[in-house]
């Protein structure tokens, strides 16, 4: 049985609240809040965007603010982002952090100096050294996120995997955060990837054009797997029985996770995350994988239970709601293409083919003191099914024993080729970011 390690020990306990939670790469000498001080009090004062979706970016109004941010002033440079996935807990905020409100703004109180300006959302981070003189509003420029992995020029970008969709079009989010490119249309142009992120086929058509190899060579390379921050495995026809009845593979899947990987599942590739962890998002009908499939005590699944997640018909959901308030207040207002407000209580999100027909509690290890430790699946959204009605979970994470996470989507990206983003964009967008979070509590050996 796994323990849940001392992730707040000495850590502050604002520093590991689900809402400000840091980034295990937070680190370095740090400025303090001269708030109580005697000496000169500067206010410096902006908006943290998302990558790509800054001010002058988009149309007016189309704008991402990025909430949950972590901003602070430090003596000197952050320590580098670990390029490997590592199990490490939440550690304590400088005393200068603060984290950015449901629209991305923040307020810091340093004395005239200089400083590190740190700025970072789970592994996305802008570090920039900035002198203060007096009050200061930054403009965009220093306050977006990035778009490209540069460390030299303090602009980190997790490293990430996508398994090319054939349905479901991942790489047009990334695009539109300006990792890689789109065109004038909104699709994304293949070649862009080359450098920001790398594709692995799995039936995705032009996109396995730029692939670096296939899903099933990454999830055979457990060493190779540890190399990406995010894997992303979005809708595909392909079924992948082979890889998927490989006890190594599985195993390799779960390892990935508990050493902190990311995994992020939409739609009818819903197998990679319910024939491997099986326990925790029940599927509805045949096509889900029962928790049986998968004995914890001898580590070993049963392939003869597994469904493939391909649910059918497909659905739409035109009252899909956000039941995570953190969504809900950073969705609320934006603008869709159409120019309209979002509504966070009734949105639309089509292309739905999966029905998630219930959320389980898992038992994933013991605590210091010997009580368990539990997993209990987080909605992010939820919407009628199409098809016994009533409100189901549309979009849930759970988090395994270990360090990662992993999300899971009933609904495409998006059901068709646009500029600008849909809401169903918007809340994976958010949760791309959210998904790379450090860990509160992890449960290790």
């Amino acid at each position: 049985m796994k323990k849940r390690s001392l992730a707040c020990l000495l850590v502050l306990v604002a520093a590991c609240s689900p809402e400000d939670r840091t980034s295990p790469s937070a680190s370095g000498v740090d400025a303090g809040d001269s708030g109580g001080s005697t000496g000169a009090v500067a206010t410096v004062a902006g908006t943290v965007w998302a990558p790509g979706n800054a001010p002058g970016m988009v149309p007016p109004g189309n704008e991402i603010a990025v909430s949950g941010a972590m901003v602070y002033l430090g003596l000197i440079k952050p320590d580098p982002i670990p390029q490997r996935v590592e199990c490490v807990p939440c550690t304590e905020a400088p005393p200068s952090a603060v984290i950015t409100d449901a629209k991305g703004a923040f307020e810091l109180h340093p004395a005239p100096g200089t400083y590190w300006l740190v700025i970072q959302k789970a592994q996305f981070r802008l570090e920039q050294q900035i002198v203060v003189t007096g009050d200061w509003e930054l403009p965009a420029e220093q306050t977006t996120l990035p778009s490209v992995h540069d460390p030299d020029n303090g602009k980190w970008i997790p490293h990430i995997a996508l398994a090319s969709g054939m349905y479901d079009a991942m790489e047009s989010i990334l695009g539109k955060m300006g990792i890689g490119q789109v065109g004038y249309d909104g699709s994304f142009i293949p070649p862009s990837a080359a450098g920001n992120f790398d594709v692995y086929s799995n039936g995705g058509y032009e996109l396995d054009s730029v692939a670096v190899g296939s899903l099933s060579n990454l999830v055979n390379d457990l060493d190779r797997m540890m190399t990406y921050h995010i894997i992303f495995i979005p809708c595909s026809g392909d079924d992948n029985h082979a890889a998927l009845r490989d006890q190594a593979v599985l195993r390799n899947l779960r390892s990935y996770v508990e050493a902190g990987g990311r995994l992020y599942v939409t739609d009818w590739s819903g197998e990679w995350m319910d024939n491997v962890f099986p326990q925790q998002i029940e599927l509805k009908g045949r096509v889900d994988t029962p928790a049986t499939a998968y004995d914890p005590d001898t580590d070993r699944w049963y392939p003869r239970q597994f469904g493939n997640a391909d649910g059918s018909p497909s659905y739409s959901s035109p009252d899909a709601k956000a039941v995570d308030p953190g969504l809900a207040d950073w969705l609320d207002g934006q603008l869709g293409p159409n120019g309209w407000p979002i509504d966070p209580e009734a949105f639309m999100v089509e292309g739905n083919w999966d029905h998630i027909a219930g959320l389980h509690d898992v038992e994933v290890g013991v605590d210091d003191m010997g009580q368990p430790v539990v997993d209990k699946p987080k909605p992010y959204v939820t919407g009628s099914d199409g098809a016994a009605g009533g409100e189901k979970t549309l979009t849930a994470t759970f988090e395994p024993a270990g360090c990662g996470r992993v999300l899971y989507s009933t609904y495409h990206t998006t059901e068709s080729i646009h500029v600008g983003l849909e809401p169903q964009e918007r809340v994976l967008l958010y949760l791309l970011l959210e998904i790379g979070v450090c860990r509160d509590d992890p449960v290790v050996d």
